[in-house]
């Protein structure tokens, strides 16, 4: 091939792509000199950044972000907002670390929460378990019960039902 086609379209196709260079017109190296270079300038340019940043949050009195605190006029609610806090916090955790009467009457109290938990570990799986409830069948004639025994005639699926009126006397049969 003459040295006047190399890298025309018309020249020979490498590496299946249109137009690439025949093998040996590239540098097979990289230059490092450059890599290095750019690798350094933004090295440089974050620390400047960072120092920059610090230099002007450090100068301000308060950050940009920050307001000064402000103290309201009377009458206030709060005098010592810090020990109230503290107090209430000494208040709830008496409370769960102590024990007391919530019902006397029906034997209801409570117990130190570490008690608790380990009387409910106890239990294990059944702890979870809902309770018992007892089964209620509800009286004729309550919301939850039927109003009658006997159903009227013809009352099937589809129809109304209807209680049936049972003559005085009679009763059911």
């Amino acid at each position: 091939m003459s040295d006047a086609a190399r890298g025309q379209r018309h020249s020979p196709v490498y590496d299946d792509a249109v137009g690439h260079a025949p093998p040996g017109t590239e540098a097979p190296d990289v230059r490092l000199k450059p890599l290095l270079l750019t690798g350094l300038f933004i090295v440089v340019f974050t620390a400047v950044t960072i120092g920059g940043l610090r230099f002007y949050y450090n100068r301000q009195d308060l950050g940009p972000l920050v307001q000064a605190a402000r103290t309201f006029p009377s009458p206030r609610l709060q005098q010592n907002p810090e020990a109230d806090l503290a107090a209430m916090l000494q208040e709830q955790r008496a409370k769960l670390d102590g024990y007391a009467w919530i019902d006397r009457d029906k034997g209801i109290a409570r117990l130190r929460i570490s008690e608790a938990m380990r009387r409910l570990a106890e239990r294990g799986n059944a702890a979870y378990a809902a309770p018992v409830q007892p089964e209620r069948t509800p009286t004729l004639g309550s919301r939850g019960g039927a109003s009658s025994a006997v159903l009227s005639p013809g009352a099937g699926p589809g129809a109304v039902n209807t209680p049936a009126t049972i003559e005085p006397g009679k009763g059911l049969p």
